[in-house]
């Protein structure tokens, strides 16, 4: 999942996974708002989820999803991966990450195919 309000990096980031893992099923979403509602409605245990997530946007920041992913049921599945994947540089941003246990690594963007070739392998 890519969790981002930028088109571009979302557009990019797909090009860049799917170049590595063709047959990997991508879902986009704009805002943390609807990534949260397709996790809820769709969410099964057999599955693994991992979210690249941005912290800056509109309707509900990344912050706010991951504050709302871990209340929800599927919060408490270890078939979550979550990554931060910001442009923010802000250590505050940075010690906050380490406070979810859901959220395996921050990562500044732009992303390489190297780095989406490790996370998704």
């Amino acid at each position: 999942m890519l969790v981002d309000d930028d088109p571009t990096f979302n557009w990019v980031s797909t090009k860049l996974i799917q170049k590595t893992k063709p047959a990997l099923r991508i879902h986009t979403f704009l805002n943390g708002s609807k990534a949260l509602d397709f996790l809820l409605d769709n969410f099964k245990e057999k599955n693994h989820y991992t979210i690249l997530l941005d912290i800056n946007m509109p309707v509900m920041n990344g912050w706010e999803f991951m504050d709302a992913l871990e209340k929800s049921n599927c919060g408490k599945s270890a078939d979550i991966t979550v990554f931060i994947v910001t442009s923010s540089t802000d250590l505050s941003d940075m010690e906050k990450a380490k406070t979810y246990d859901l959220i395996k690594d921050y990562l500044q963007k732009p992303l390489s195919y190297d780095v989406v070739a490790k996370i998704i392998s």
